[in-house]
């Protein structure tokens, strides 16, 4: 196996883990947002802490580390290139759609059900945030995706 492969191999191993879970949860929110399981919504919101640290973070980095490898010694890539500029912003944004939409929505649902119980009427904004943070971060990965596969002005 060439270098080049191998870099390629655990870039295309960590997208698979981070989108690949995220698209998880998505469909898992949503499914217990729309049967109003908010008991479900609250557990499945702590777990995530755990695979933030355990596979987001891990899988995030191995992407992000082995794109910029296979950037930096491929003689054909460069780091100007419309489809990897694509990448690097859909990065970025997804980071703050986490943080700007998921994670202060999930703070709400939390502080909410933990001081009101499961049945406070307010949950279902919060999860409705949750599911549309999430949502708009996978898909801009799913655009960060076509980009590494579409290339587009290369």
């Amino acid at each position: 196996m060439t270098r080049y492969e191998l870099f390629k191999l655990l870039h295309i191993v960590g997208a698979m883990a981070w989108v690949g879970a995220g698209i998880g949860l998505l469909v898992l929110n949503r499914q217990l947002v729309r049967t109003r399981d908010f008991a479900g919504v609250l557990t499945v919101g702590r777990q995530s802490k755990a695979l933030g640290t355990r596979l987001f973070i891990p899988a995030s980095l191995a992407t992000v580390v082995f794109g910029i490898a296979l950037v930096a010694t491929e003689p054909g890539y460069g780091f100007t290139d419309l489809w990897i500029l694509i990448g690097f912003a859909g990065i970025v944004l997804s980071g703050i759609a986490q943080s700007a939409i998921t994670e202060r929505s999930g703070k709400r649902f939390i502080a909410l059900a933990t001081e009101h119980g499961t049945d406070h009427p307010g949950l279902t904004a919060a999860a409705r945030g949750i599911t549309l943070g999430s949502a708009l971060d996978v898909g801009l990965l799913v655009v960060v995706v076509w980009a590494m596969v579409a290339k587009p002005l290369l």
